[in-house]
């Protein structure tokens, strides 16, 4: 069974994270803002080939939208985390890891 909240979701997450707004999506797929804003909440259900373009739109692989990755799952948030610093150069990658060492030693509580 296909959970399309859970693929609504991710199209939400990855749209946001690609900086579109549900307009800019809506005008580049030629479908209206309420049909996008039905997909990301699980009530319209796009084709595969629906879901192809918004993947491409929106910058990840149509595997990432329809695979069972929950978006609040901690594997998630750190793959994701990973990913950005394998982008940065070694010095950068030091810098990260010593923000986060003190961060994790003294925490701010909010």
């Amino acid at each position: 069974m296909v959970d399309f909240k859970s693929i609504g979701k991710r199209v939400k997450y990855y749209r946001e994270k690609s900086q579109k707004t549900q307009y800019n999506l809506a005008e580049e797929l030629g479908v209206s803002i309420s049909y996008i804003s039905q997909v990301e909440r699980g009530i319209a259900k796009p084709s595969l080939i629906r879901l192809d373009e918004i993947s491409e739109l929106v910058g990840t692989s149509l595997q990432s939208l329809v695979s069972d990755v929950n978006i609040n799952d901690h594997n998630f948030l750190k793959s994701d985390i990973i990913e950005k610093i394998n982008l940065l150069e070694p010095l950068d990658k030091y810098r990260i890891i010593a923000m986060i060492e003190a961060y994790v030693d003294h925490p701010i509580n909010h």
